[in-house]
């Protein structure tokens, strides 16, 4: 059932800020290099605080519809991930991450790339190499300003497109590469969908879930997704993400995040959850039918990161 959030949201926001951020801090699974560390579990409650970070948080903590918790320290998500500075680095190193599951296509990886993987970081980067103007289709077209107003249609879209992507992030989970992050540009569309299909699919309620997906407009800063790169000049470069972000927002950049939400007052993410369970009768169906996962494989996820 779809909520309007014209008039609910700040009641509800307020819900998800004092069942899921202020909720007990408990222990982790062992699997997780932070388990043994109670000072850092204390050090954040959801967002981890980063100096260049936007949008970077634990999905752990909430409760799920048969009572059971999302362990924390082992499932975070985040925007794009360039303006971590040494002391982020040296912060991020405390919780042994494995794996950061970049979302994002070619041209976006390109201009503005992950500073914080590989090298003696001990992180992997994982992607599905696509154009973004693939993954776009029509909204890469002639009516693109049309189409891009009404991101309904992009989430529509989303179950579908990003598959391969899934498909990755989910061989991830079950291969125990974790910590593990997934992230996109904002850290909230693609890795919106995401994040709301993992918990959902760990039995976190619907009404909780679109809750944490709305944190987005709160948590992001989108200065430090962009780095100090000039957009401008990449577009003229023949780079395609930077000609959609100049053709979107004038000078490809925006200070603020935008709402997400439909003017009918709906969460974008509601659109892509009703679009689940209308192809594919819910998330399990989804898992099992889009990305090839087993009865088995739902299984080991629900026992790897619930308690």
């Amino acid at each position: 059932m779809r909520v309007n959030f014209r008039a609910s949201r700040g009641w509800a926001t307020l819900i998800a800020v004092v069942i899921g951020l202020s909720a007990p801090l408990y222990t982790i699974s062992a699997k997780a290099d932070v388990a043994a560390n109670s000072e850092l579990d204390r050090s954040y409650r959801r967002l981890l605080p980063l100096e260049g970070g936007s949008n970077f948080r634990d999905m752990g903590g909430y409760l799920t519809e048969t009572g059971q918790r999302v362990k924390r320290g082992l499932l975070f998500r985040s925007g794009a991930m360039v303006s971590f500075t040494d002391a982020d680095k040296a912060y991020l190193a405390q919780f042994g991450f494995k794996s950061v599951v970049d979302l994002r296509s070619l041209e976006e990886r390109e201009l503005y790339p992950n500073t914080w993987v590989g090298g003696d970081s001990g992180v992997t980067l994982i992607a599905h190499d696509y154009k973004m103007k693939d993954m776009m289709g029509d909204m890469s077209g002639p009516n693109a300003r049309k189409l891009a107003s009404d991101m309904g249609h992009f989430y529509r879209r989303l179950p579908e497109s990003l598959i391969p992507q899934l498909k990755l992030y989910f061989q991830t989970l079950l291969a125990g590469e974790v910590p593990a992050a997934v992230n996109c540009s904002a850290g909230q569309d693609r890795t919106g969908f995401t994040s709301a299909l993992v918990l959902r699919t760990l039995g976190v309620p619907r009404q909780m879930v679109v809750e944490d997906y709305l944190l987005s407009t709160d948590f992001r800063r989108p200065t430090l997704e962009r780095g100090n790169v000039d957009v401008k000049a990449a577009a003229e470069n023949g780079n395609f993400f930077a000609k959609m972000m100049l053709a979107y927002s004038g000078q490809g950049k925006s200070d603020r995040p935008n709402p997400l939400i439909t003017p009918d007052g709906v969460p974008l993410i509601e659109i892509a959850l009703d679009a689940v369970d209308e192809k594919w009768g819910g998330p399990e169906g989804y898992l099992n039918l889009a990305l090839g996962l087993t009865d088995s494989d739902i299984a080991k996820l629900r026992a790897d990161f619930l308690e």
